[in-house]
Order: C-alpha cells, then structure tokens, then sequence
C-alpha cells in the first residue's frame, strides 16, 4: 500500500531466528480472534469480487462493444451512486447491529452476481447486466464503513494501524486468488464466472453469521437527520483528508477499467496474463502489507500519505513505458508498493478523527471521498486513454498528475493538523 518488523529487527548485535519467530507469535496472538474472523470473511468476500469485477471492463469492451470512455462513464456513474450509500452506510453503522448489516449486505450482493451470471446466459444485454453490478456496488458501499468501524470496535487505538493492515493483507490475499481464477474462467465462460463469483460472495455472509460475535459500540445517542450526511462540513480536518484522498483514489482507481483494457486491448496480453498481474498485486499486498506497516508506525501518518501517493505517480508512468508482461510487473510491483503504504494510514488517521460516537460517519465520509475518486477516475482515465493512447507516456503522465498533487496536498497538510491526530503510532510489540 519506522520501526522494524518482529521478524527483520535486530536484537543486541544480530539477527535471531528463533526469538523472532516467538516474537511474530505474540504479536498475531494478541490480536483479538474477533479480527481473524472478520478478515476471513472479508477475504472470502474479496475473492468472490476478484473473480468478477477486472473481467467486466473486458466484456463490455469486447462483447458488447462499448468505447472505453463509456465504460469508464458508466462505472463513474456507479461509483457516484456508491458514494453517496457509502456515507449512508456509515449512518447506519452508528446506529444498526453491525454484525447483522454485514450479513444482510452479503447475501444481496451474492444475489446480484446470480442475475449478472443469468443475464450472460440468457443475452439480456448491458442494462441487466449493469443494473445488477449497480446495486451489488451499492450493497458493498454499505458493507465497507460498518466493517471499517467494526475493526474500530474491536481494537484499542494503539492496534488499529495493525489491525487494518491485517484485514487489508486479507482483502488482497481474496484479491490474489481472485483474478487469477477468474482468468481461467473467463476463458470458459463469464456467465459461469459471475455465478461463481455469487456462490463465494455468498459464503462471505455465512462466514459472519456462524462465526462472528456482535461487537461492542457506541451507538449514536440523537435521532438521524439528512444533515448528518454533510457532517464533513464541521470538521476541517475530515474535509483536507478526504478532498486529498479523492485526488489519490481518482488515480488508484486505474487498475481497474483503464488499466485492464489499455494493457488486453491496446497492448496486447491476453485475459490470462491479465488475471496473474491482479494475483501478484494481492500477493505482495499479502506479504508485506504488516511488516511495511509495522516498520513505517514510527512515521506521522500523513508522511505515510504523502509517500504512498509520489510512489502512485511514479509506478502509474511508469505504465506509459509497458510493451509487454515483464514491464507491466514492474509496473504493479510500483503501485502495489504505494497501495501498501499509504492504506492502512489512511483508515487510521481517519479512526483518529471521529470522535467515539461518530465511528462509521467519519468512515463512511472517507468512503464517499474514496467511491467519488472511482466515480470520476476511469472516466478521466478513459477519456485520457481515448484522445492520447498513442502517446501512452503522455497520457498515464497526465493521469499520475493527480497523485503528485495529493502527496503534495499531504505535506502541506501535516504542517496543520495537530499532533494528537498525526503521531507515529505507538508500539504494540
């Protein structure tokens, strides 16, 4: 997506096996098992996402014939409509059971990826098709802050930096898997393959529901009204971090739609290819996601910002120079580096902000900040792509713009926001 990892750390004057390998032992034990469960089902959850989602940009392009730009204007559509449940999911998860929520939005998004594999087989055509990634999409913009806020219940303040690298390594692990299977079964079929990806989804919700304790939480003591929805509006430091988090996600949100058919379709690897790329992105997000984490905790969190967004820039240019495989995993090793820095600092320095009671409100703003970045980045990537893709320098330097101005916006930011919200994250060890 500092201070040393328990298993790369000196100890006196060397390096000690086994008191590393006890030391990473206490450190996974002292989780809570509340956690692991979470993150199982999350993974669960992203390996049926995985499967599905980097294929649907292919088939839209290459079976149903729609132009880049419109593909990238529908999924802006869609992540705006995201947005605006991602800010309503926080709401609800101040004042709803969230272990019930998590379940429930589950199920509806296995049922949407039923349809989408039914509207395949049967030829229904775009609209069924994408009415039903539109409410899948609305059901997990009202998965992501409940779950958000419900690692927030689990851990005191000095874990969750932990913590939320350990569910990200669980998301990208689903991630890993995802894409890779999904190649081999979009070969075969993308009917059978958004099937799939409902059966999985599916076990997700049965994940929470055998396995998973209600958490403790503050429930919001007032009545909602619809101007909770602008609460961003009373904080300004909410308001810097998520006009900055915008910038960065309307770049991180490349590898999807832009990247996928700029790498197939213009440059030439095939799905296949395609799905390995998406697995070694989860991979290396699965391996070191806690250890970069843990080594960067000594830094002020909004270093950890600025950082992860100048790496964005450099790896999502660095795509402008890609002919073939072998430079595209350069490519995603680069960008994978950023997302692991900057992730968990930005769910963190979020959790910092929101007062007690306003857990899932402050997490639900930052994923309206985050969905509004996939909202307009593939179709600024898109249109990009579309009138400069024969200058592909050019075009993904343009798009990297974005990420220079965030991590630049993140430096200036950390000359303003207090401490109490910026300080390295104290040790857990």
């Amino acid at each position: 997506m500092s201070r040393g990892d328990p298993c790369c750390i000196r100890s006196g004057g060397g390096y000690i096996g086994p008191v590393m390998i006890a030391r990473a032992g206490a450190y996974f034990r002292g989780m809570p098992g509340a956690l692991w469960v979470l993150s199982f089902g999350w993974f669960v959850s992203a390996l049926g996402f995985g499967i599905a989602i980097p294929f649907i940009s292919i088939y839209f392009h290459g079976t149903l014939g729609l132009s880049i730009t419109q593909i990238g204007l529908f999924f802006g559509v869609m992540a705006v409509v995201r947005s605006v449940f991602q800010i309503l999911g926080g709401e609800i998860a101040d004042r709803m059971e969230r272990r019930s929520l998590m379940i429930h939005t589950q199920v509806i998004r296995a049922l949407s990826f039923f349809v989408m594999g039914i509207a395949v087989y049967q030829d229904w055509g775009f609209p069924a098709i994408a009415g039903s990634l539109l409410i899948n999409s609305v059901f997990g913009a009202l998965f992501q802050p409940v779950a958000n806020a419900a690692v927030s219940d689990i851990l005191p303040e000095k874990q969750r930096l932990d913590g939320f690298a350990i569910t990200r390594s669980a998301i990208n692990l689903g991630w890993a898997a995802g894409p890779a299977l999904g190649g081999f079964l979009a070969g075969y079929s993308y009917g059978f393959l958004f099937v799939m990806s409902g059966v999985i989804t599916f076990g997700s919700a049965l994940v929470f529901l055998v396995f998973l304790a209600r958490t403790e939480m503050e429930r919001l003591p007032d009545r909602f009204r619809f101007s909770d929805l602008v609460a961003i509006k009373d904080d300004p430091w909410l308001a810097i971090h998520a006009a900055l988090i915008f910038l960065l996600f309307m770049v991180h949100s490349q590898l999807l739609a832009p990247f996928s058919i700029y790498a197939v379709q213009m440059v030439g690897i095939s799905e296949s290819q395609l799905g390995l790329l998406y697995t070694l992105n989860g991979l290396i997000v699965v391996t070191l996601q806690v250890p970069v984490t843990r080594m960067l905790s000594g830094f002020r969190l909004t270093s950890q910002m600025a950082a992860g967004a100048l790496i964005y820039a450099a790896g999502y240019t660095f795509i402008g120079f890609c002919s073939g495989l072998s430079m595209f995993v350069i490519a995603v090793l680069i960008v994978t580096c950023a997302e692991i820095v900057m992730s968990p600092a930005s769910l963190t320095l979020t959790a910092r902000l929101a007062p007690v009671h306003r857990k899932g409100r402050y997490m639900g703003i930052f994923g309206f900040a985050v969905s509004s970045g996939w909202s307009f980045g593939p179709l600024y990537g898109g249109l990009i792509l579309d009138a400069a893709g024969h200058h592909p320098v050019t075009a993904w330097g343009l798009i990297s713009v974005l990420a220079i101005a965030a991590g630049l916006g993140y430096l200036i930011f950390a000359a303003r926001l207090p401490a109490k919200f910026n300080a390295p994250t104290p040790s857990t060890s």
